[in-house]
Formats: C-alpha cells, sequence, structure tokens
C-alpha cells in the first residue's frame, strides 16, 4: 500500500521514565540520563511500530494514495478505511486533494442517517480496535463534483491516537520498553546483538494484525 504516516504532534512525555531505566538495569549515576532517555524514546517507538499503536498521546497525519483504497480504475472506495494506528481517540480532520490541486476539507456526517447507504461527510467509529473510517460517496467536493466521481491524488487523515497518560499505557507494554532501552543502553555499538525474545513476547499480545482496509 502506497501510504505515509507522519507525527504532527509529539507525545509530551514517554510510558516509562528514566529513573525506571536507571532502576531496572541497576545504575546508580546520574551521568548516563541524556543517553537512557534517547533509549527510552528509541525503544517506545520500536514497540509502537511492531503494536501499530502510538503509546502517549500524540496527533498524526495518515496520508493515503489513491491506488492504496479505489479500485483500479480509481473511482471507488473499497469499504471503510483502518486508521494505521491505535487506540484512536478523535478525528482531527479529513481532507481530499484531488489530480488538479483542488483541496477539500470534509465535515462529520450528520447522525442519525436514513437511508444508512445515503450520506455525507465521514463517518468514523472510534470503538474499534483499529478504528474505522468512511466517507459517503455523494458528498460534495469543492469542484462541484461528487465524492464518487472524482479523481484523486490523496486523501490525508489527521487523528489523535494513543492511551494517555503514561499510567494509562498496559504494564506489559511499559515493561518491555523498559527492557528494550535496557538493551539499548548495554549492548551499544556491539554486532550481532539481539534484542531479548520477551521485548516481543510482552507485547504480542496488544499487537494489531491488519487483514484489509
Amino acid at each position: 500500500m502506497r501510504t505515509t504516516l507522519a507525527v504532527t504532534v509529539a507525545p509530551d512525555a514517554e510510558p516509562v521514565t528514566v529513573q525506571q531505566v536507571r532502576k531496572h538495569c541497576r545504575i546508580d549515576h546520574a551521568s548516563d540520563d541524556d543517553l537512557l532517555a534517547s533509549y527510552v524514546q528509541t525503544a517506545r517507538i520500536m514497540a509502537e511500530g511492531y503494536l501499530s499503536r502510538v503509546l502517549i498521546t500524540q496527533t498524526l497525519l495518515w496520508t493515503v494514495r489513491p491506488e492504496s483504497l479505489l479500485r483500479p480504475d480509481w473511482r471507488f472506495v473499497i469499504g471503510p478505511l483502518e486508521l494505521p494506528r491505535a487506540p484512536v481517540q478523535s478525528i482531527a480532520s479529513v481532507t481530499v486533494l484531488d489530480r488538479w490541486g483542488n483541496s477539500t476539507a470534509l465535515a462529520p456526517a450528520i447522525l442519525p442517517i436514513v437511508p444508512p447507504t445515503a450520506f455525507t461527510g465521514y463517518i468514523a467509529d472510534l470503538s474499534l480496535d483499529p478504528a474505522q473510517l468512511r466517507i459517503g460517496r455523494a458528498t460534495p467536493l469543492i469542484d462541484g463534483r461528487q465524492f464518487r466521481d472524482a479523481t484523486f491524488e490523496n486523501i490525508q487523515i489527521s487523528f489523535v491516537a494513543g492511551y494517555g497518560e503514561p499510567a494509562a499505557v498496559p504494564a506489559p507494554i511499559s515493561t518491555a520498553i523498559m527492557m528494550g532501552a535496557a538493551f539499548y543502553y548495554e549492548n551499544r555499538g556491539d554486532a550481532g546483538a539481539e534484542m531479548p525474545k520477551a521485548f516481543e513476547a510482552l507485547l504480542d499480545r496488544y499487537r494489531l494484525q491488519f487483514l484489509g482496509g
């Protein structure tokens, strides 16, 4: 799939503190705290990629190219879009850009919808894990066409995701990040060093598997 995912507002904390990693590694000084902070961030990013989740609240921008979500003629969206990171707290914006540079900001659909197939704007189901978003085919675009008739350059979805504060992150995930930071600290530049299997084992029960969308 041709998509890109970027963090536009970074988290303001990490799931574990440098002090916790120091205790885990039995370090009795603070001279390496800058290194440990970097390793915690690295371990958190690695864990998020493995899980397809984000941990502390942050804002992401997902850009989807048309061949990733449309039929071969690039005219019809295939079902709902599964957002690539979870848990999603809210949708910040949904923007459609066509091949001629026309950009349309979509609004949430007005509920309830009757009949359920006829709506304009977008519907997001944040109760799912991963969350899903669907765009109404009759949604009007800025150039007067409907969504179903447009030829797209991309669709961009900005969304807020994460468990919230560090205390809300499941304990096994925090433990895995602490172990990852300790591994980076103890194996700086060592060729052939491998992350402990316990790192992935702790994360596996929370890992999302994407089967489509």
